[in-house]
């Protein structure tokens, strides 16, 4: 089992930094390019939403085990978290709806600091 880190600022520009990341830990191991694409994307949706709508500073969370890899995105604010059910035509707001879309499993906690994880889980194995 491998669990990585990476802080990030609550700024646009770090998105892609975020994605960048998840990218390079998955091809250090044997991860089907699919898995690696739905990875990046998810964390991308979970990033962009703490970006937009949390507190700072920012955390990803990648663990990678021989089921499943677990993203999180950790944010210092206790912003409410909702899981919607956007139309298909709608022109934003459909991150978490590529999150369910992209994963097995989704949800999200609250800590004892305040903050909040947001979380998905991609199954390594059918």
């Amino acid at each position: 089992m491998t669990r990585e880190s990476f802080e990030f600022e609550a700024e646009p520009a770090q998105i892609r930094l975020v994605r960048s990341w998840v990218r390079a830990q998955l091809a250090a191991g044997d991860v089907p390019e699919q898995v690696t694409a739905d990875a990046v994307l998810i964390t991308g949706e979970l990033a962009t939403n703490a970006v937009r709508h949390a507190a700072g500073p920012l955390r990803a969370r990648l663990i990678c085990a021989d089921a499943a890899i677990w993203i999180g995105v950790e944010d210092a604010g206790g912003s409410a978290w909702f899981d919607p059910v956007v139309p298909g035509t709608a022109p934003a707001g459909t991150g978490l709806t590529l999150v369910a879309a992209a994963s097995g499993r989704r949800g999200h906690f609250h800590r004892d600091d305040g903050g909040k994880t947001v979380w998905a889980e991609i199954p390594l194995v059918s």
